[in-house]
């Protein structure tokens, strides 16, 4: 073991990589940000994906990263020897896997303090991620799901959600980029669990019915293997194509009856145009099989006084609320593999297909929950906010 001491006082070090493009990232930045504010020491162990950030973030980070940098080598040199470093006063955070692993014993480094932080959506935790986790001095996630899962598992945790940033996402006004059309929203990373299949399945019927409407897609997908797991789907026959250039989201929408000019494609929306698509879209829908979180992209919609559509489980049970969204409450367990899907929830189709008419038919109505629901994820579910505890609580 080597011992590290020229570190910044009682410094505070995340070791995995900032970056804007998906929520690791954001817990990662908004969390330097705030020990900034407060005087803290953050310490990065990977420098940060600037480039995804806005200027005004990266001139803050950008100095953190560069006095971190050499952090990084002297963990891979001492790795190469068979070492590990110890940090003297550090609270060290670790971006744990998909089943809690590793444990503090495999991490290349460690400090006085060391926190855990998960977010995974399989149910059947193996013994030695049960033991990994608990090899840590504390266990943060960001669902009352995943913390329920933990405690079926005997690892007890803090939970602390995530939020928005008021200055990304507000209520607006739409410029007209999309036409006199009704504008539905969907967003997040093509796979199974976000449920794309039973939004296309629905839109078809509803573009059928009503012909104005568009859906506005936002499924960029950094992880294009992820896509194959629609294979799986129970309601579409044809799955995405999976390519060297990505997933092929047009292809999949016209393979399975959507004709051109019913849909939009965006791709993957960067930070500075979330708002402006937002606030030309009436509707959002999230019929999600599992959230690990509570969705950063439908608490940006609702941010942006869009009014959405919410699955009723896992994370998005921390969102819901009977005046400030619409609730798909006919769940039914999700096939295949159910011990590792424990509260994962399979939506009805025609409850979406209705809820969608219902929001259609009573604008006012729709309205009103999109104004409650900003008020609420902007009072309530703010990355500043966020921060704030999840600091506390990984000093307390």
């Amino acid at each position: 073991m080597y011992v590290l001491s020229d570190l910044l006082k009682n410094p505070f070090i995340l070791n995995w990589r900032l970056t804007e493009i998906h929520g690791w990232g954001l817990v990662g930045v908004h969390t330097c940000l705030h020990l900034l504010r407060i005087g803290g020491s953050p310490v990065l162990y990977t420098y940060p994906e600037l480039n995804t950030m806005r200027p005004e973030t990266q001139a803050l980070v950008a100095p953190v990263g560069d006095a971190s940098r050499g952090l990084e080598a002297v963990v891979q040199t001492l790795q190469a020897q068979g070492r590990r470093l110890h940090i003297p006063e550090a609270t060290v955070l670790y971006a744990l896997g998909s089943m809690m692993q590793p444990s503090l014993g495999e991490q290349s480094f460690f400090g006085d303090r060391n926190i855990g932080v998960g977010a995974f959506t399989g149910t059947a935790l193996p013994p030695k991620g049960i033991s990994d986790a608990l090899s840590y001095s504390k266990v943060v996630i960001h669902s009352n799901f995943n913390k329920q899962v933990l405690a079926d598992h005997g690892v007890a945790s803090d939970c602390v959600f995530q939020g928005v940033d008021p200055v990304e996402v507000f209520p607006g006004t739409g410029n007209g980029m999309f036409g006199e059309r009704y504008i539905i929203f969907s967003g997040g990373k093509t796979e199974f669990r976000k449920g794309q299949d039973l939004v296309i399945a629905a839109f078809r019927a509803f573009h059928q019915r009503h012909p104005d409407a568009l859906l506005v897609t936002a499924w960029g997908n950094f992880w294009p293997g992820t896509a194959l797991s629609l294979r799986e789907s129970p309601v579409l026959a044809v799955a995405p194509e999976v390519t060297a250039e990505g997933v092929d989201e047009t292809g999949w929408l016209r393979a399975n009856g959507l004709p051109d000019g019913a849909f939009f494609n965006c791709g993957f929306l960067g930070r500075k145009m979330i708002a402006p698509v937002l606030h030309n879209c009436h509707l959002a829908i999230f019929p999600n099989r599992c959230e690990p979180g509570t969705n950063l992209v439908a608490m940006e919609a609702m941010a942006c006084g869009v009014p959405v559509i919410l699955s009723a489980n896992t994370g998005h049970l921390d969102l819901i609320g009977e005046d400030r969204t619409y609730v798909l409450s006919r769940q039914s367990p999700v096939a295949n593999d159910p011990e590792a899907r424990r509260y994962w929830g399979e939506s009805d189709v025609e409850e979406l297909l209705e809820t969608m008419e219902f929001a259609y038919q009573n604008r006012d109505d729709a309205r009103a929950r999109g104004k409650k629901g900003s008020d609420w994820v902007l009072g309530n579910r703010r990355w500043d906010q966020f921060a704030a505890e999840f600091v506390d609580v990984c000093l307390r």
